[in-house]
């Protein structure tokens, strides 16, 4: 399913009106982006600042390598307890189902070699979903590789809530993910700016509509 020329060209002049955005995504700290992954969907995006600010301040000297996470986290059972124990200890909440989600992802990305930031970095900009995500770990999909891929600099959109409720509120349905990160790529494009610059300005629009 394709959207019209007169949707495209609606899409395109919201676009054009929103402001330059204010913060950024990229992330250049290997934990820190494997803590995201796992965090940053479904959840308030108050929390998850809360979450991180609280590893930064408290954790950040005692876990800083993929080798140090692997350490805490064989200290604990995996069951509800102790993922539990160790979401209070990284992030200050009683996430336990993301830090299971954590041990799953850490032990595909071991399996790929992806261990460093240097290593997800090259991964991400030579990746592909289908081949290199899909259906590796439970309940992420391919909003959150997006999310994941665009923290390391790769052009592209993540076709989340803010993304959908911004297209829906201008063309009154809802599109396919890959169809409306195509569309926007696009948009993108057409502005003379990265995919990622407009995904941002998106977000910070949508966070002050609601």
């Amino acid at each position: 399913m394709m959207i019209a020329q007169h949707e495209f060209d609606l899409i395109l002049q919201k676009s054009k009106s929103l402001p330059p955005a204010k913060g950024m995504y990229l992330e250049h700290d290997y934990i820190t982006n494997l803590f995201l992954t796992v965090l940053d969907f479904q959840l308030s995006g108050h929390i998850v600042e809360s979450a991180i600010a609280h590893y930064r301040k408290h954790q950040w000297n005692e876990i800083r390598t993929f080798t140090d996470l692997k350490n805490l986290l064989a200290k604990y059972p995996d069951d509800r307890d102790g993922n539990t124990a160790v979401s209070l200890y990284l992030w200050g909440y009683r996430y336990w189902n993301r830090v299971s989600l954590l041990r799953k992802l850490i032990t595909y990305f071991e399996s790929i070699g992806i261990t460093s930031q240097k290593t997800l970095s090259h991964w991400a900009k030579t990746g592909d979903f289908e081949r290199d995500f899909k259906g590796k770990i439970p309940r992420m999909g391919f909003a959150i590789y997006k999310w994941l891929v665009m923290r390391q600099g790769v052009e592209t959109i993540k076709p989340d809530v803010h993304i959908r409720h911004f297209i829906d509120s201008i063309i009154h349905r809802t599109l396919p993910d890959n169809e409306l990160v195509t569309i926007l790529e696009k948009v993108a494009k057409q502005l003379g700016m990265k995919a990622y610059e407009l995904d941002w300005r998106i977000w910070e629009h949508q966070r002050k509509v609601k």
